[in-house]
């Protein structure tokens, strides 16, 4: 019988303290992960998505619960595991430039470039919303840091979105060693269908125009395809101060 009451009392006892611990316990407390929309452009693929966002692809995986991490579409809306703030939104204002606001917020133009997934540095428009990285300070206003925020390459033809076809006119302004700088044209898949270089009209190592032809194989159907314009370090090979324009390649 004492046994039996005994029993009586632990057994209240443990439901008494699971009531009261319960929510201590559970993960009602723990605050929601915190993530920002990306809606997936045509080309991208996972790596360069988890790149952009400084996140993993597997962390992408899990927030959207992807089945097959190598088959996302062209509109699709994913969810980034990003705390957003990490960053705040920028309206673009008439006469903004990327070097502008890089310079205002105390960021590089390769940052914002990367986390907006801007292909052509040289090209945004008035109400365009931009991520900028937050808890940078921006640096003291010095007119002559002005000097060094130009892109080291500016393509001027072709423009965004234009149409063409082989063989195809680069021009634009920049530097490069002895006066080169490399072209690719590259189609929907980001293969290289053509190579070729356009010759700087400057002094040796000076900044100033370019223009070159480049021929490409054409592909079967009309597609959206990219211009690039870059360096080649003489160092080691490396690609330096690329810039690329996207385009409407014909067959």
């Amino acid at each position: 019988m004492v046994k039996k009451r005994m029993f009586h009392i632990v057994f209240v006892a443990i439901i008494l303290a699971g009531m009261l611990l319960g929510p201590v316990v559970s993960n009602a407390g723990e605050p929601e992960p915190e993530y920002i929309t990306h809606r997936v452009r045509f080309g991208e693929t996972l790596s360069w998505i988890a790149w952009r966002y400084g996140v993993t692809i597997q962390q992408i995986v899990d927030a959207n619960n992807i089945v097959n991490r190598h088959l996302i579409f062209a509109g699709q809306t994913l969810r980034i595991p990003v705390e957003k703030q990490d960053f705040f939104e920028y309206t673009v204002q008439w006469g903004d430039t990327l070097t502008g606001i890089a310079h205002r917020f105390g960021t590089t133009v390769w940052e914002i470039a990367r986390l907006n997934g801007i292909w052509n540095t040289n090209l945004i428009f008035v109400g365009q919303r931009l991520l900028i990285p937050d808890g940078v300070d921006p640096p003291p206003p010095n007119d002559n840091d002005l000097v060094f925020e130009q892109e080291a390459i500016v393509i001027t033809s072709p423009s965004m979105n234009d149409t063409i076809s082989s063989p195809v006119t680069v021009t634009g302004f920049g530097s490069g060693f002895e006066n080169n700088l490399a072209v690719d044209v590259m189609d929907e898949t980001g293969s290289v269908i053509g190579q070729g270089f356009v010759m700087i009209d400057a002094e040796i190592g000076q900044y100033g125009p370019f223009t070159g032809t480049v021929e490409f194989t054409p592909p079967d159907t009309a597609q959206i395809g990219r211009v690039s314009v870059y360096e080649i370090s003489p160092r080691d090979g490396a690609i330096e101060h690329l810039n690329s324009v996207t385009v409407n390649i014909e067959p």
